[in-house]
Order: C-alpha cells, then sequence, then structure tokens
C-alpha cells in the first residue's frame, strides 16, 4: 500500500497503546551509492537500539544511498519501490525485533522519485509514508514533490513526519500539529555550512513550543564530496527544551524518552493551538 496512515485496529491494539516509551535516533554516516554497506550498517544500529529497548528507531534522510545535493540525478538510480531491498530488509527487521522504524529512502513511482520516508509498525507492516515537500536545490528540478501530510495513529501515539528543510517550514509543522500529531520526526541530511548549524537548532525548539509537539530529528554525519553534514541528532521537548543531543561528527545512537501525556498536559496550559484565528490567515493561502 502507498502513502495513507493506518491505525491499529480492534480492543487488543489498543490494549497495547503506549504513554511514554524510548525511541532511538541513529545518527550514522552513509556511504554515497554504496546501498549495501548503508542497510549493513543501518541493521547493527537497528539491532543494537532494540537491545536498549528502543521501540521507534529513525533513520536519517536517504540512509541507503546516501546524500550529495550535486549529484541527485545520480541518487536517482537507486531508487526502489516499496517492495524493493531497502524496505524489505527493514520490514524484516522491524518484525523480528518487534519496533517500530522510521526508513527514510528515494521511493521510485509511476510518476518519478520521491524523497520519502517510511513507518513500519512492529510487525513489519507498511503504515505509509511522506515524501518530502519543500524540494532543496537541485531536488527541484529532479524529484517529484509531496503534497500531503499524514499523521499516523500508532501504538506508540500519533506520529508525523517532516524531513530535513521541510522545518524551516513552519506550516508543515503545524499542519501536522492540527491533524493531532504529538510526535514529529525529522530525518535529514542538514548540511554543517555558514550558519545552518545553528539554524537547525532554532527551527526545532521554535516548531515544537509553537506546536507543543516533540520533535526528534535524526540527521546524518560526516563527509559527502565537498559536503559537510552537522551532525546534532536531537529531542526537543512540547517547550522546546533541548532533551537530548548527539555531537557534529560523532556516529551515534541518541536514546530519548517521549511521554505522551506531556502532550495534554501542555496543551490544557498553553492555548497557542486554540487561539489561532484562521479566517485572518486566508491572504497567506494566496501569497
Amino acid at each position: 500500500m502507498t502513502g495513507g496512515p493506518r491505525g491499529p485496529k480492534g480492543d487488543a491494539a489498543m490494549r497495547e497503546m503506549l504513554t511514554s516509551y524510548k525511541l532511538a535516533l541513529v545518527q550514522m554516516d552513509c556511504t554515497l551509492f554504496d546501498v549495501q554497506a548503508n542497510l549493513d550498517k543501518a541493521e547493527g544500529l537497528i539491532r543494537e537500539a532494540a537491545a536498549h529497548g528502543a521501540k521507534l528507531i529513525c533513520l536519517p534522510e536517504v540512509f541507503h544511498v546516501g546524500y550529495f545535493g550535486s549529484r541527485i540525478p545520480d541518487m536517482m538510480r537507486y531508487a526502489e519501490p516499496e517492495d524493493g531491498p531497502s524496505l524489505t530488509r527493514m520490514r524484516a527487521l522491524a518484525k523480528e525485533l518487534e519496533v517500530h522504524i522510521l526508513a527514510p529512502i528515494l521511493l521510485s513511482t509511476p510518476d518519478g522519485v520521491e524523497n520519502a520516508a517510511f513507518l513500519l509498525d512492529d510487525q513489519g507492516e507498511l503504515l505509509g509514508h511522506y515524501a518530502k515537500t519543500h524540494p532543496v536545490g537541485e531536488e527541484r528540478t529532479h524529484l517529484c514533490r509531496g503534497s500531503r501530510y499524514p499523521v499516523f495513529e500508532t501504538k506508540l501515539g500519533k506520529l508525523g513526519v517532516v524531513i530535513c528543510y521541510d522545518v524551516c517550514f513552519p506550516e508543515a509543522t503545524r499542519l501536522l500539529a492540527l491533524s493531532g500529531a504529538e510526535v514529529v520526526l525529522v530525518p535529514a541530511a542538514w548540511r554543517a555550512s555558514h550558519y545552518f548549524k545553528e539554524w537547525w537548532d532554532i527551527d526545532l525548539a521554535s516548531n515544537a513550543l509553537d506546536n507543543l509537539v516533540y520533535m526528534a530529528a535524526v540527521n546524518r554525519c560526516g563527509p559527502s564530496g565537498e559536503e559537510i553534514f552537522a551532525g546534532k541528532s536531537q529531542l526537543r521537548s512540547p517547550l522546546g527544551e533541548l532533551l537530548c543531543t548527539c555531537g557534529v561528527e560523532e556516529e551515534a545512537i541518541l536514546y530519548g524518552e517521549v511521554d505522551l501525556s506531556r502532550i495534554a498536559k501542555e496543551r490544557a496550559f498553553n492555548t497557542v493551538l486554540t487561539d489561532r484565528h484562521p479566517e485572518d490567515y486566508l491572504p497567506l493561502s494566496a501569497q
């Protein structure tokens, strides 16, 4: 199945709902165009995270092929369908280890290639995918832009996804929050040049606070050609607080705790979502 969110079914699924759990953000250096090496590395890190009790394990943007902004057409040669080797392997791991996995890949579709992230449940089922809605650089020319903001109902709460540059656009996370998202996952290949490292921190903090959601951001690290990636994977609380983070250069698994009861608590106190005046914002859609 493609795209759409799917939730757990029946009373048994509801009884399995977790109000708090450990997530793992896998900050890894990806080898450009070496899918087998990247899958092998990701599997080892996923197994380690599962052994440490993580219920949700997130990989960085296009982890299977690596990222090089000036070689998007070359990257596209490694795009895969849903039943390709990368998702097939991730599905088997999710089922074996009984964990949810966020697996971002280049997705081959009848209309072209999407920069996508698939959410897999702990039975290895595809809950659906999100396609990056704000392409950057050469992505604008070569990749298909997404236009949907699904929220996935899972036993780990309501999960949304944005990818890398999407986090610079507050409308994206706001749409997810208004659809009920409690945790927003942000796989990225965010660069370290200019003021980008600081931009990353500020965007994640403001997205979290403005929408009263957890922001779980997993960036890659290491070099790719002349590009250096910023690392700094992190978990932000619904108040924008930095709960945990990685360094810039280190490959690491970052563990964080999500407490869904805090979402309800903060939204009861902070009425930023209910004090909106959408009728005033109509000019935004005309710009």
